[in-house]
């Protein structure tokens, strides 16, 4: 037996339909063993049609059934929900692994631990994890291995933060956030000026604040403030390989994609949304639910609710009209070389094309 397969369950699919809430379409009642997208799915497993262009995909997937929506038809039992995507997420929690064995409860022999640090309330805290002078763990909060909370350190209730995560001094971390391996909250922020003697380092004495329902990536690094306050508001959602700078205020779910670098003191308002590379450069602010595409490079501040594409990013209607012109430059300028040789005002174009040539050569 594969390792995996002691953690399958094994359901009816009408089962199913009572956990997620829909509605069982057709007689058949078939048993349920995973879940898994339209294109890798397999006997036995659930998967779910978000939408009819999907369902020629549907047709060749060898699924035992389907969530489907409101008004969709297909050939193979279903179960008939409001949002497919959402009830297979829900359906997907039946796998998780138990907490308990991810992070064993109570509080390991190899744990260093302040006396002064009050970890009474937490529920696990790992193998060889250190927690400084006067730090709080909340009520069922978990850590896991090799995990480091400097001094002062405040963990709200019901928070996951999982192995090699290092939270240093003074970081304020609210309840049920989810910190996953290798992040580095409160690392000092980007503060230098030339001096005298060369580049002079400026004290970053702020802290790093993690509000409420906040997940973090793993291998994401979110810096101190140079004075104040480094945010990332409630529900927000923050990939692998993040880098927040300094005093950067992040407002409630926002989501920030993989390796999205954000320079120091720029503000992300309530709902921003970041493709994976955007680059977003300091002292810049992003209004109420703006769009920013993939490894597209933000330089000045932008109006709430805009979507934006390209370097420096622009409205992504026009960086689409930007690109293709671009790729038409070549017969622009070939265009602009006849006119300007029929009304003599322009160079030989034989003359450019043999320089070219021998230029080659």
């Amino acid at each position: 037996m594969h390792n995996t397969e002691k953690f399958m369950k094994s359901l009816r699919l009408s089962e199913i339909a009572k956990i997620v809430g829909g509605e069982l379409v057709g007689a058949e009642d078939p048993v349920i063993t995973g879940g898994a997208g339209i294109d890798a799915a397999g006997p036995g497993d659930l998967t779910f049609l978000a939408h009819g262009s999907f369902g020629r995909a549907l047709a060749d997937s060898q699924a035992a059934a389907v969530l489907v929506g409101p008004d969709l038809e297909v050939g193979i039992p279903a179960i008939r929900v409001p949002d497919p995507y959402e009830a297979f997420a829900l359906y997907l929690e039946l796998f998780l692994t138990d907490l308990d064995r991810v992070f064993p409860p109570g509080i390991h022999s190899t744990a260093v631990i302040d006396p002064t640090a009050d970890v009474s309330r937490a529920q696990a805290i790992g193998p060889y994890s250190v927690i400084g002078p006067g730090t709080v763990v909340g009520a069922g909060s978990r850590l896991g291995t090799h995990v480091v909370l400097g001094s002062d350190v405040v963990i709200g209730d019901e928070c996951l933060i999982y192995a090699g995560v290092i939270l240093r001094e003074n970081c304020l971390v609210g309840s049920r956030v989810i910190i996953h391996a290798g992040v580095i909250l409160g690392s000092d922020g980007f503060g230098y000026f030339p001096g005298a003697q060369g580049i002079r380092k400026i004290p970053q004495v702020g802290i790093v604040e993690i509000r409420d329902d906040v997940e973090i990536g793993a291998g994401s690094c979110i810096d101190r403030a140079t004075t104040g306050r480094t945010v990332v508001g409630q529900g927000s959602k923050v990939d692998n390989l993040v880098q927040i700078g300094h005093n950067v205020v992040i407002g409630k779910t926002c989501s920030l994609s993989a390796q999205t670098g954000i320079g120091g003191s720029s503000t992300l308002e309530d709902g921003v949304t970041t493709g994976g590379q955007v680059g977003i450069a300091d002292h810049v602010k992003l209004g109420a639910g703006v769009k920013v595409g993939a490894q597209s490079g933000v330089t000045k501040s932008i109006e709430a609710g805009q979507t934006l594409f390209g370097t420096p990013a622009v409205d992504f209607k026009e960086s689409f009209r930007l690109f293709a012109n671009l790729r038409r430059l070549p017969e622009l300028m070939n265009r602009v070389r006849r006119l300007e040789q029929g009304n003599g005002s322009g160079p030989d174009e034989s003359e450019d094309n043999k320089h070219n040539v021998e230029g080659q050569g």
